[in-house]
């Protein structure tokens, strides 16, 4: 959408008459954060409707409005420049902050414990296999006649293909999906019988679970975590294309590289982690602690060392395949950790830390923009992965001492939901003696 003057794709474009625009680093910089504003805002929202309402549905919901937002994009950047795509952004960040809660709250009820690993790394795997799909892809059809309109076009088409998967084949839980077992149903439901409660109407025990140490562990690496993974898919294409010198057709390739051993990675790690615990190897905490810090502390050391690349092509990519690939452990690290320490508030703890980890993402394309004026100037590059790295090892010290994979007391809803209603029955049945009420109300407090 901006090409450099006199450049081939700056040609190309005239060429064929598709739209360019003449932003500058801090307009396109404030682009790229608008869409975490909105994600910022509406992920503790989003979470607590997913406490009232179908998880499966809202996802649905989310993904389509998503899609309508995408369609209309390329006219009304044409008509209106920038302003209305910062306004088009930031509604995306609203719609997709249903995204993380809502597959949490449904994994909560789909993974058993000694499969967590796996089908929740597998789920979040999606993240880099869309990545990889979205930067070759984007790369290819901005190369074509009908240039970088087409990208959003084709995405809002895939997001049409993929809501009416979702619709026909998904499901909230077991118990309501049309195609499954009834052992496999069985299996399920047995495992998660002392964690998982049926009931939507549970009170979210807030007060504990923003004082809890163990959810604060989480939100600081998931921040963390965040600010590393968006400055890359945010602003490398930047500096490869004008540092290293790489053209938009091969930038898509190189940029998605990382994503897709990413991917990879992320299977034997899931598998690996989830085996360690089920042979009793590894406890639940030190797994989640173990590949987190060799998640994020591995990221730390690539970025730092990317840093000192210079202009050597080579060797940059294959430190940028590193740093994020090695990201993929963290999905059996903090990016689970919400379903361990309460499955039946995965989702309210989801949209808290994601909330809380959306400024990464805001933040990350914003600095980045501050700092470097000259997108040539590899000095101006290195203080911003410098400064990346810093994020990611202190986040990853502070979930190492005060993480835990341990299900969390206030995770269990049995005195929670009781309600006054519910005392004034067990009057009607049992009598008004102290001896039986006050016990009861000695546990609520």
């Amino acid at each position: 959408m901006t090409p450099d003057k006199n450049s081939s794709d700056f040609l190309v474009e005239l060429h064929y008459h598709i739209p360019v625009f003449n932003w500058t680093q801090y307009t396109k910089s404030l682009i790229l954060s608008a869409f975490f504003w909105g994600y910022l805002i509406m992920n503790l929202p989003a979470a607590m409707i997913g406490r009232r309402y179908n998880n499966q549905m809202l996802l649905a919901m989310s993904m389509t409005l998503t899609v309508a937002l995408s369609l209309i994009t390329p006219a009304l950047v044409v008509a209106f420049d920038w302003p209305v795509l910062v306004l088009i952004r930031f509604l995306q960040g609203i719609t997709q902050a249903f995204t993380m809660p809502m597959i949490h709250g449904i994994s909560a009820k789909w993974a058993p414990p000694n499969e967590r690993g796996r089908l929740v790394g597998f789920v979040l795997g999606g993240l880099q296999f869309g990545t990889v799909v979205t930067l070759v892809g984007s790369g290819i059809l901005a190369s074509t006649r009908s240039g970088w309109p087409s990208i959003y076009y084709v995405s809002g088409v895939f997001g049409i293909i993929w809501v009416v998967l979702w619709l026909s084949l998904g499901s909230e839980s077991p118990e309501t999906h049309r195609l499954i077992t009834q052992y496999e149903k069985n299996y399920i439901k047995s495992s998660l019988t002392q964690t998982v409660s049926d009931k939507k109407n549970l009170i979210t025990p807030w007060k504990k679970i923003f004082t809890s140490m163990p959810v604060w562990a989480v939100t600081i690496s998931h921040a963390g975590h965040n600010c590393g993974f968006w400055l890359l898919l945010s602003e490398m294409p930047t500096f490869i294309s004008s540092v290293l010198k790489f053209d938009i057709k091969s930038d898509g390739f190189v940029s998605a590289l990382p994503y897709l051993a990413m991917w990879l990675c992320q299977f034997p790690v899931t598998y690996f982690a989830d085996y360690m615990n089920k042979k009793n190897v590894t406890s639940l905490t030190f797994s989640r602690k173990f590949w987190n810090t060799l998640g994020m502390g591995g990221g730390a050391l690539g970025l730092v060392v990317l840093g000192y690349m210079g202009e050597n092509a080579n060797a940059a990519i294959c430190l940028y395949v590193f740093v994020v690939a090695i990201g993929c452990c963290t999905n059996v690290g903090f990016n689970i950790n919400h379903l361990d320490l309460a499955p039946n508030y995965a989702g309210i703890l989801m949209g808290f830390t994601n909330a809380v980890a959306s400024l990464g993402g805001v933040l990350a394309p914003t600095v980045c923009g501050l700092i470097v004026h000259d997108q040539t100037a590899v000095d101006e590059w290195r203080i911003v992965f410098t400064l990346g790295a810093a994020i990611l090892f202190f986040s990853s010290i502070f979930y190492i001492i005060f993480g835990s994979a341990e299900v969390q007391p206030w995770n269990d809803p049995k005195i929670e939901n009781v309600s006054v209603r519910s005392f004034i029955q067990m009057k009607t049945d049992y009598g008004t003696s102290a001896g039986f009420i006050s016990p009861a109300f000695g546990k609520l407090s």
